[in-house]
Parts: structure tokens; C-alpha cells; sequence
């Protein structure tokens, strides 16, 4: 059983999401200073970063966060939360009723987006994204990718999109990774799943194959910038 994520000793992830060794032990502790910086700030609207004790009391999530968001647009105040759980144990059993099973690791990323109405008091969850990673006796990794989640109006209808990149690991050599990219725009989901590249320079080795939701599949522009931001994302540095 994992007590810790490790990344494989023979790749080094171009996600940034654990650049030196003290920021993947933070990480793996969910230390209270950790700030992953997820946002790409230069691709996004103007949003307020929120630290943990301007996040109202009333909002219900869980995990520890590791950054939050404020912003406005057409539906009103928007807060944005990314949560880690951290690895922990748990049991898999061997098939339905079974008293018998293994410890294995597993860890957890959430995301929420509460919001305000201009006829609302209170922030309620509009949606809440959920992903996880089940692992034994190889390497496991569950996180997003570094300045990579942004928040866009990319149709230009006052509404926000928010679209959200991570990766899921649990492997013993050189397989690609799961890859992700949800985006929410109101409570509609669109997604890009699949999987890692693993590159050498600027060259794809191989993985990084992907398929769009059918929700996607019918939306252009949404479509164009998301197999944009794939591209961008995709790869993991052999060294």
C-alpha cells in the first residue's frame, strides 16, 4: 500500500503541480500554506482570488481547498472552490457481500461553483464536480494542473464558462495517464477525456488521445478552445 503520492521516478510532469520536491510533500500533506495556483489568470476574466476565511461559513464542501474564486456575470456572484482530499486508506472488497478485501490508496479532488442570484441572499451550489483516484502498490497521483482552469465567456452571452483540467495516475512504468477537462457553462457540462502524452522535447512519444461529450461534440466554439487547451496540457516530460 502507497502511505504517500510519488510520481514516477523516470518522468517529470510538465503539469507543475509538484515542481521540487517540498511543494509534492505539501501536497501529499495538504499543508495549510499550499496554494497550487491553478487559475490561468492571463486566459480568464477578471476574478478575485478569496482566502480561506473570506469563504462564507454557510458553504458546504469538502476537502482542503487549495484556492478559491470570486467573479460576477450575468447569473450573478460566482465562487469557485478547489478542494484535495489527500491520500487515505480504503477498502476494496473482492466482490459484493465479501468480508474480504485489500487497503488500497485513494485520493480526491472536488470542485464547486456557489452562486448568488440578484434575488438570492444566500450562495447555493449550482453544480459540483467530483473525481478520484483508486490505487495499489504503484504510483498514484490525484490533482489539477497547474494555471491551467479558466474562467471564459467565450460565446460572449454574459455567461461563464468555466472549464477545469487535472490528471489521474496509478501506474508502475510508463503508461499515460487520465486526463480531463470539464467545462460547466450554467449547469451545462461539455468534457474532453482521455489520456496524457508522454513527450520527449516537443515530440509526443505516444498517448494523449482524447474524445469529446456528445455536448461538446455540438458546440463549436467550446469545442476549438478546449482541444486548444489539450494541446497546451497534454504532455509529460521524459527528462
Amino acid at each position: 500500500m502507497i502511505k504517500k503520492i510519488t510520481l514516477i521516478t523516470a518522468v517529470s510532469l510538465i503539469f507543475n503541480l509538484a515542481t521540487c520536491q517540498t511543494t509534492e510533500e505539501k501536497e501529499n500533506q495538504l499543508e495549510a500554506e499550499l496554494k497550487l495556483e491553478i487559475t490561468d489568470t492571463k486566459n480568464s476574466i477578471k476574478t478575485t482570488s478569496l482566502i480561506y476565511d473570506e469563504i462564507p461559513k454557510s458553504l458546504n464542501f469538502r476537502g482542503t481547498v487549495v484556492e478559491s474564486l470570486k467573479w460576477k456575470d450575468a447569473l450573478g456572484e460566482n465562487i469557485l472552490i478547489f478542494t484535495l482530499s489527500g491520500s487515505f486508506d480504503w477498502k476494496e472488497y473482492y466482490k459484493s457481500g465479501s468480508q474480504k478485501y485489500d487497503i488500497q490508496d485513494k485520493s480526491e479532488l472536488y470542485v464547486y461553483l456557489f452562486q448568488k442570484r440578484s434575488n438570492q441572499n444566500q450562495f447555493q451550489m449550482k453544480w459540483r464536480m467530483y473525481d478520484y483516484t483508486k490505487c495499489f502498490g504503484v504510483d498514484m497521483y490525484t490533482g489539477f494542473i497547474k494555471k491551467a482552469a479558466t474562467i471564459t465567456d467565450l460565446d460572449k452571452d454574459g455567461i461563464s464558462e468555466v472549464s477545469i483540467p487535472y490528471v489521474l495516475i496509478c501506474r508502475g512504468g510508463m503508461d499515460p495517464g487520465t486526463m480531463k477537462i470539464i467545462m460547466y457553462e450554467d449547469d451545462t457540462k461539455y468534457a474532453l477525456r482521455g489520456e496524457t502524452a508522454i513527450c520527449k522535447q516537443k515530440e509526443v512519444m505516444y498517448g494523449g488521445t482524447y474524445k469529446a461529450s456528445e455536448s461538446l461534440k455540438t458546440n463549436r466554439i467550446f469545442n476549438e478552445y478546449l482541444e486548444k487547451r489539450w494541446e497546451m496540457h497534454k504532455c509529460e516530460k521524459l527528462n
